[in-house]
């Protein structure tokens, strides 16, 4: 829970839970909500880069992002605003549009009114009218020195503002012949106008003007009150999700699968960055991207994108464009028709079609033929694709997942990939480190394969030497995760006591921890052995000022004083 809200921080069990998940998926405290979801979103980030966070976290934030998400797509809470600038956004916006093309007037002057011109600048309401007076001008232009609202003079605008912002007495600006006035000049174009001294818009002459919308607070207040009805509704569902989500946390918590997300294993921060983007992405059907080696799990970061989406009861097609001759994979994909060519003696559905309503994931993507780049490309800008031998176009709703091991951007600079296809490929980029860069994640994977291939096996086999663990952080994996997996199945298939033993891996990793001191020549410190001696070098830096040491270390002084005793840095001052 951040910092900031220390009413939550004594929560404990399944509340604290459920507070947790209640702040990320948006449905707690209404007027702070954003607030509070990007707070938690910063403490978490900063935690993760510190690596000061355990895996009950790493678990529960993708999935709070992920339920957000849910609520966002499949329900209608987010659609009713409890605030009176997003209020006044909705209100306007069913009038106008898009904002990016109307002009806001602001008459008189309140800091007060800061968030709603903030509002409207964030929906593309650039141009801004500050009044008549120079010196309500020299206020606004004061407050707004820093921001990027275009300014204008009334010369310029001759009444074609679009939205009026009563914010003081006017001196006649809002009056039933001023307002008609300039509405002549905008030929009844749609004006509205907020009051905010609430004096002006109860005038009924006013009221009546034709395309003149008038609100006040009071209005937005009425509304907003409305809204939390409706929120409340839609409210329950929501927390229905969140509950049998603290059930599989539960269930989660007991098992061995807690360094697990959606079926791919990871603990390091590239890994839980991953997570988090995957939890943010799967309920749209924006495209992906995903890049990394052989081996690395880009069939499982696809998996688990399909599965966390409103697609997961559709089909999941995976097709290896690689392992497809060139001259079959466009029927293979787009399907043929009856005599389209040599054998075709039946119509065949391809694989998009099968995938309708699914999601697609396009393996090995950068082995499409340019004649094949372009109907995909095709496809992801119209949702449109023609059967070989077909002039007929069919019409389709399918996800597009893609993967490949090969740099595209490098392919589409020497001209072996189309530019404009990868550009609708790489929407969203999602990079899979190989396993020789998160070592950390070694151990946890192959215990985890460890149990797999036991239970496949039958062998009571239940853990992993020293040596042969050391052994596997040392090599590099060219092979990656799909090596590390059939390592381990090797190891299990050789063993022949309850411990796998550096003897039963593969002589390739074998041969590295054989050689490894002979290739050093030197003793490597432990990662514990660094930490130390940097912690004590930074204290001495500091004068032993913990506080200032904590700051330079980028860790809280919380963290700092468990290092001190877990070195036993807290005698060396004594």
């Amino acid at each position: 829970i951040p910092e900031s809200e220390p009413e939550y921080s004594n929560i404990e069990d399944d509340a604290a839970v459920s507070r947790f998940l209640q702040i990320a998926t948006g449905i707690v405290d209404e007027e702070n909500s954003p607030r509070l979801i990007e707070r938690l979103r910063e403490v978490y980030t900063q935690a993760v880069e510190q690596g000061t966070i355990g895996p009950i976290i790493h678990r529960l934030f993708p999935r709070g992002i992920w339920l957000h998400e849910k609520a966002r797509m499949e329900t209608e809470y987010f659609r009713f605003p409890t605030r009176e600038p997003a209020v006044l956004l909705e209100l306007t916006g069913k009038i106008f549009g898009n904002l990016k093309a109307a002009t806001l007037q602001v008459v008189g002057y309140s800091a007060e009114a800061t968030p709603y011109l903030e509002a409207f600048f964030n929906q593309g309401c650039h141009e801004l009218f500050v009044g008549e007076r120079e010196a309500e001008q020299e206020k606004w232009l004061d407050h707004y020195a820093g921001c990027n609202f275009i300014i204008l003079d009334r010369p310029v605008l001759k009444g074609e503002t679009d939205v009026l912002l009563v914010l003081s007495a006017n001196d006649g600006l809002v009056t039933r012949d001023a307002i008609s006035r300039r509405m002549r000049k905008r030929n009844n174009a749609p004006l509205f106008i907020f009051d905010w001294t609430k004096q002006f818009c109860s005038d009924p002459h006013l009221q009546k003007l034709y395309n003149v919308f008038c609100y006040n607070r009071d209005d937005l207040i009425y509304i907003i009150e409305q809204n939390r009805q409706e929120r409340q509704s839609h409210r329950s569902q929501i927390i229905d999700w969140i509950d049998k989500e603290i059930n599989q946390f539960n269930h989660w918590l007991e098992s061995d699968r807690r360094y697990q997300f959606a079926g791919i294993i990871g603990s390091t921060s590239e890994m839980q960055r991953i997570f988090e983007l995957i939890s943010r992405i799967a309920q749209t059907d924006i495209t992906v991207l995903v890049q990394g080696e052989s081996g690395t799990g880009k069939e499982l970061v696809a998996r688990a994108i399909h599965q966390l989406s409103g697609r997961a009861k559709k089909p999941f097609i995976v097709v290896n464009c690689a392992a497809i001759p060139e001259n079959l994979l466009e029927s293979e994909l787009f399907g043929h028709v009856r005599g389209a060519f040599t054998g075709a003696i039946a119509h065949k559905k391809g694989l998009f079609a099968e995938a309708e309503h699914g999601t697609i994931f396009l393996d090995e993507i950068a082995e499409l033929s340019p004649a094949l780049q372009v109907k995909l490309l095709r496809f992801l800008q119209e949702g449109e694709i023609k059967q070989v031998g077909s002039n007929e176009t069919l019409k389709l709703d399918v996800r597009v997942l893609a993967a490949t091991n090969n740099n595209l951007e490098l392919m589409v600079d020497e001209g072996e990939f189309r530019n404009d296809l990868y550009y609708r490929l790489n929407v969203i980029l999602i990079f899979i480190p190989p396993l020789r860069e998160r070592s950390s994640d070694i151990p946890i994977l192959a215990q985890h394969f460890l149990k797999h291939f036991a239970r496949k096996l039958a062998k009571d086999v239940a853990d992993i030497s020293k040596d042969a663990m050391q052994a596997m952080q040392c090599y590099r994996w060219p092979g990656n995760v799909r090596e590390l997996e059939n390592a381990i199945e090797h190891a299990v298939a050789l063993s022949i006591s309850n411990k796998i033993t550096l003897f039963d891996l593969p002589l390739s990793i074998q041969s590295v921890a054989n050689g490894a001191d002979e290739q050093l020549g030197v003793k490597i410190p432990t990662l514990k052995e660094v930490e130390r001696s940097h912690i004590l070098k930074a204290l001495d830096l500091c004068n032993w000022n913990y506080e200032v040491a904590s700051k330079q270390l980028g860790i809280g002084r919380t963290t700092l004083w468990r290092k001190l005793r877990e070195y036993h840095l807290d005698e060396a001052e004594a």
